[in-house]
């Protein structure tokens, strides 16, 4: 993988490793977890066993769940990055 060009910082999600958003060089956007499920999940649960699907609804845009903590949004709109900074920080505990 390059080196992003742009990494920002959200906050909200997990408080033991909080995710960032990785901008390429390319206009693609990595959102890389520390811990996938978060670290306040139950080790079983499987309400994210479909995170990607949803982390696209939210966006609008196609998400490819690319490896455990790695989720690649290949083709962004303008209030992407706000998206998932609002789907995160809103996401039910």
């Amino acid at each position: 993988m390059d080196e992003p060009v742009e990494v920002i910082l959200l906050s909200g999600f997990d408080s033991y490793g909080e995710p960032e958003m990785r901008r390429m060089t390319d206009g693609s956007l990595y959102v890389v977890f520390n811990f996938m499920p978060p670290s306040w999940a139950e080790e079983s649960s499987e309400r994210f066993d479909d995170f990607d699907q949803q982390l696209a609804h939210a966006t609008g845009v196609p998400v490819e769940w690319e490896d455990r903590e790695f989720f690649r949004l290949a083709r962004t709109a303008a209030d992407t990055v706000e998206r998932v900074r609002g789907f995160l920080a809103s996401y039910p505990r």
